[in-house]
């Protein structure tokens, strides 16, 4: 029996365009009823009068996607309810970091990742109420690897890949699954980029498929992934985290010592595993091996001094931020206590000057950067490092989370990371020098219940961190992410003591002072961090399946090659850049064959 999509009433977002007109196409051929959303009621009009043409039916539903409710009250007058939503619609306003101004910077995020959110908000009671909801997200290979110029395109992107997470979690009783698409697509958008030779081999015929086959009655019980696509490729894409390495928490926790075992923080090539959504077993094995470690090797060459460096470093009034700057402190660094609390970081600053560095309090929001820079530049002359830590928590199950709850999350992890990043620039691009951590978390990687906007958002700062990597390079100014996880007032309640005890923040200090350090020459890196332990987050991507390339496959076609999209096998690859990742889909141009593994 064959994908069934009939009497389906889809909304595509976007779905004027290219990609929004193949979808539409391929459900007006299987009996589905699509509203086509867009801010042109010309390119609107013209896809839904091709569907009807195609025998399918359509409606039209014109306006912003921040205008959720609005599109899908549209929707529910024209076909009585919403059994998928397609978040496609997208804006592109590429700059470098150094030219981007707030506004593009803005424009972008309201669009991708707080347009998705009204919309999916404005579906998801019809869907828990029918019991059934497919919600396929539009990413993008800028989003999972980062491209330049796109410091705020890339992170969106990579949002909407953890937003498909939690929405999947948090659906799964209802019957709705929530997927990411990264598609490879002639559009107005890569018209802007790429030769018409290479658009010609890019039709959205290819994206289709997979969206069909994502989002059908009985299509195959996937829920929580992502999936790269294009030119007849078709393959999915997964975290691997190293097996990593324990370091003894006790005083030879150094930055000679981590130096001198960071290569077995990057290995791969055995150990290696896919991130589950609960780190306890390997809490508990850590607990059990802290004990028993013996104290850290140090090497000859790196000294233990980071006299002179100064170190900014944001939310830093408690928890993790305080750690990090007591462990500045003690190698002699000028470290700027950033927090809203001025006693708390009053505090923390006596803390860094009683063991040996140069404290100052830089009170103030990260909605302030300006401010909170010029502070630490007329105290210290410069900034060398900035580690943005500063974060809230606000988490709620999706049903229950309001605008201000998404937006208040997202605008001070990310838009303070962004606005904070693009304070200290100016110095550490005329310096030639600099180093920037981010801060995510595992949750951001995974995805879990009752985190829509934090998991969103520290989604979004690996997307971030991977685009500023890519321009900070050639000016030796490097950026990395950490996803740490540690004891706290909020895990004292239900955390053990001897579990509070083996992961106190200061036990993640040595991994985050390593990467904003001058030691640090990694960049674009993802570190994973808890009670000793770093391990690193890659990409692997499946082998795949590839298809013909002047021949798009059905949906019912794919259905039927499932597995080979799934399969990992040894055919899987590891792509660090988009150029790796798309150098297979650029080769399958050739292949007018037919389906190969």
């Amino acid at each position: 029996m064959g994908l069934d999509f009939k009497d389906l009433v889809v909304v595509i977002t976007g779905g004027g365009g290219a990609l929004g007109r193949a979808y539409a196409l391929m459900y007006a051929r299987g009996g589905g009823k699509v509203v086509i959303n867009d801010v042109s009621q010309e390119a609107a009009d013209k896809v839904a009068a091709e569907v009807r043409q195609a025998g399918g039916q359509a409606a039209v539903a014109v306006g912003s996607v921040m205008d959720g409710e609005k599109i899908v009250g549209e929707a529910v007058k024209a076909f009585g309810t919403v059994h998928v939503l397609i978040n496609n619609a997208g804006i592109l306003r590429d700059k470098s970091f150094r030219n981007m101004t707030q506004k593009e910077f803005d424009e972008v995020y309201d669009i991708h990742i707080k347009g998705a959110y009204y919309m999916t908000k404005a579906v998801w009671p019809l869907f828990r109420a029918q019991k059934f909801g497919r919600v396929v997200n539009t990413a993008s290979p800028a989003g999972i690897y980062g491209n330049g110029g796109q410091t705020n395109y890339s992170g969106a992107k990579m949002g909407l890949v953890t937003f498909a997470q939690v929405l999947n979690a948090e659906g799964v009783k209802y019957n709705i699954k929530a997927n990411t698409i990264a598609p490879l697509a002639a559009s107005n958008m890569t018209a802007t980029v790429m030769t018409p030779e290479v658009l010609s081999h890019l039709s959205p015929d290819h994206v289709a498929p997979l969206v069909g086959v994502l989002t059908a009655r009985n299509g195959p019980d996937v829920g929580g992934r992502l999936f790269e696509v294009g030119g007849g490729f078709y393959g999915e894409v997964k975290w691997q985290q190293s097996e990593g390495h324990v370091f003894k928490a006790d005083d030879s926790f150094t930055p000679n010592a981590v130096d001198v075992a960071w290569p077995k923080v990057r290995d791969f090539s055995k150990g290696a595993s896919f991130p589950g959504k609960s780190d306890g077993p390997k809490m508990m094995e850590i607990v059990k091996l802290q004990p028993q470690l013996k104290p850290n090797p140090q090497g000859p060459s790196v000294p233990n001094s980071f006299k002179g460096y100064t170190v900014l470093i944001t939310g830093a009034g408690a928890g993790l931020g305080a750690a990090y700057a007591r462990y500045f402190a003690r190698y002699g660094a000028n470290v700027a206590v950033n927090d809203i609390n001025a006693a708390a970081a009053l505090k923390v600053v006596d803390e860094v000057n009683s063991l040996g560095g140069v404290g100052l309090a830089a009170v103030g929001s990260v909605d302030e950067p300006d401010a909170i820079v010029k502070k630490v530049v007329d105290r210290f002359g410069t900034v060398h490092a900035l580690i943005n830590n500063a974060g809230i928590l606000r988490d709620k199950a999706f049903i229950n989370t309001t605008p201000e709850l998404f937006n208040s999350v997202f605008d001070i992890h990310v838009r303070g990371s962004w606005q904070m990043a693009k304070a200290v620039w100016p110095y550490m691009y005329k310096q030639q020098f600099g180093r920037i951590l981010n801060t995510s978390s595992p949750n951001g990687v995974t995805g879990v219940h009752g985190q829509a906007n934090y998991g969103t958002a520290k989604g979004a700062i690996l997307g971030f961190t991977r685009a500023l990597a890519i321009e900070g390079r050639k000016n030796n100014i490097y950026v990395n992410a950490m996803c740490p996880s540690a004891g706290t007032a909020m895990t004292a309640t239900i955390w053990t003591q001897e579990l509070l005890d083996t992961f106190k923040p200061d036990f993640v200090a040595p991994i985050s002072a390593y990467l904003a350090s001058p030691l640090c020459h990694d960049n674009g890196v993802i570190i994973k961090a808890f009670g000793g332990l770093a391990s690193e987050y890659r990409w692997m991507r499946t082998g795949g399946l590839y298809t013909a390339n002047d021949r798009p496959a059905t949906p019912d076609q794919l259905a039927s090659k499932w597995d080979a999209v799934t399969k990992v096998d040894a055919r899987a690859i590891f792509p660090s850049h988009s150029g790796e990742a798309r150098a297979p889909i650029t080769a399958n141009f050739s292949n007018q064959r037919g389906a190969r593994l």
